[in-house]
């Protein structure tokens, strides 16, 4: 039975006026004023969400029961109707995601869009913020962004996709500038102007461009400058016409590739210092942790290409992969999209995670707050963060313990051909970055359950409980 001060809200969900998410520990809650209820009620006889809660792309809303929920009316009294939603395992945001996954993510929302049109509806919204990742599976979570489509009417979202879905694919695909710091910076996404701005005139030639970035610029300022809304002619579009649009855009996005910049760790997994004695050793010693604990969630942290995180999918319900190179990320989507579908990779730098960001901070939440882990990954990344980063290893200990309840790390000693890769373009200040010191730290947040040095080499990894 929920009470109440049991019941907490979803503070992202805050701007619709017609309704809100709620939690009860792993239960997930959406609720509509009268005005949302009617719509809800619509859409659902309609038959359009479970069209698209069958091909998997909109997540499913079960009917509740309020005898066996009262505590939702009292934290909710002008809810109308309570539907419930299954549980996403792990929240993420676009810049969070590699490039695969917002191409992903805008194809499964251009996707929506046209099956909603034949069925005489549409989104009124068009952000990312409204999709979450199953592993590597794009779902929409916004049952609430459905509304009739009016004949005429354009799509009024349609600027919203361009800011957050085109201008940022667009952006690598054609200058090889990364989406991901920016979208962090601006959560309302990249600007056609602003895009413009980075283009040149050989790429606003291309027919899509020209059309979506640089006419869209020009529109948008000529709105701007406009002296009232009514002066600005508003031209009936038919619904033939948006079709044809929507398809257009989905063709465009469909063929844009990453532009990629060079990058040294795509490569890693196959050029390294290990040898083939250490990494069985070391591929054995992780499976076998994995394999007793049997843990639920799994972080790993500092991923690469995925080697580990590919490992853990086979032990765990759900594995979130971050490393902060986004080509090795999307490396890491490619593969597990084929052969493990259950790991989310995410472009996440560990020295300068995702931060609490939106309004009053509480929008959008920071990595930790997202935690912690049954169980953490950390392996070939202390020497990255003490020497790259200089955090002191005290420090390296106790985050992990706010990251997981268990963690496999290893420590690469300062001599090891990787660390003194750190220190060749810096002075050696680091004294206290030793093996003992390093024990000492993970003594005051773990217990050593257990620990192997690796043949051929002076590192060494640990099981923390």
């Amino acid at each position: 039975m929920l009470t109440p001060d049991e019941v907490s809200f979803d503070p992202g969900s805050f701007k619709d006026p017609d309704g809100g998410v709620l939690f009860h520990g792993n239960r997930v809650f959406r609720y509509f004023t009268d005005t949302g209820a009617t719509s809800f009620r619509a859409v659902t006889a309609s038959g359009l969400l479970d069209v698209l809660a069958r091909k998997g792309i909109v997540v499913e809303s079960r009917p509740v029961d309020m005898s066996q929920v009262p505590g939702l009316s009292q934290a909710a009294p002008d809810a109308a109707l309570f539907v419930e939603h299954p549980r996403i395992p792990f929240v993420s945001y676009c810049y969070e995601w590699p490039f695969g996954m917002l191409k992903a993510a805008a194809l499964c929302h251009l996707d929506i869009v046209s099956t909603a049109l034949e069925q005489g509806y549409i989104l009124k919204d068009a952000t990312p913020y409204n999709v979450q990742f199953l592993g590597t599976r794009p779902l929409f979570v916004d049952v609430a962004s459905f509304e009739p489509y009016v004949e005429g009417q354009p799509w009024n979202a349609y600027s919203q996709f361009c800011h957050l879905f085109l201008n940022p694919l667009l952006l690598q695909a054609l200058t090889g500038v990364r989406f991901q710091d920016w979208l962090r910076g601006a959560l309302d996404g990249i600007s056609p102007g602003d895009l413009s701005r980075t283009l040149s005139w050989r790429h606003k030639l291309r027919p899509a461009v020209f059309a979506h970035v640089a006419l869209h610029a020009w529109l948008e300022e000529q709105a701007r400058s406009a002296p009232d809304k009514e002066s600005m002619p508003r031209k009936a579009v038919g619904k033939h016409q948006l079709v044809r649009m929507v398809t257009q855009i989905r063709k465009t996005i469909a063929g844009l590739r990453p532009g990629r910049s060079p990058s040294i760790w795509t490569g890693y997994e196959e050029d390294n210092t290990y040898s083939r004695n250490a990494r069985a050793r070391k591929d054995t010693f992780v499976e076998s942790a994995l394999a007793v604990s049997t843990p639920r969630t799994v972080w790993d942290l500092g991923c690469n290409t995925g080697r580990y995180a590919l490992l853990a999918s086979r032990h765990a319900a759900h594995v979130v992969a971050m490393d902060g190179d986004p080509d090795a990320v999307d490396a890491l989507y490619e593969r597990a999209s084929a052969s493990a579908p259950n790991v989310l990779p995410l472009v996440v730098n560990l020295l300068d995670p995702s931060p609490d960001r939106g309004w009053a901070q509480a929008e959008r939440r920071g990595i930790l707050q997202r935690g912690p882990a049954d169980m953490a990954l950390c392996l070939a990344l202390v020497h990255h963060l003490s020497i790259g980063g200089n955090v002191p290893l005290p420090r390296v200990a106790a985050w992990l313990r706010r990251t997981a309840r268990r963690v496999i790390v290893e420590f690469v000693p300062k001599e090891d051909a990787g660390a003194q890769k750190l220190l060749r373009w810096k002075q050696d200040v680091y004294p206290g970055y030793t093996q003992a010191a390093f024990e000492a730290a993970l003594h005051e947040h773990f217990q050593i359950s257990d620990q192997c040095r690796l043949p051929d080499s002076g590192r060494i990894l640990y099981s923390l409980t």
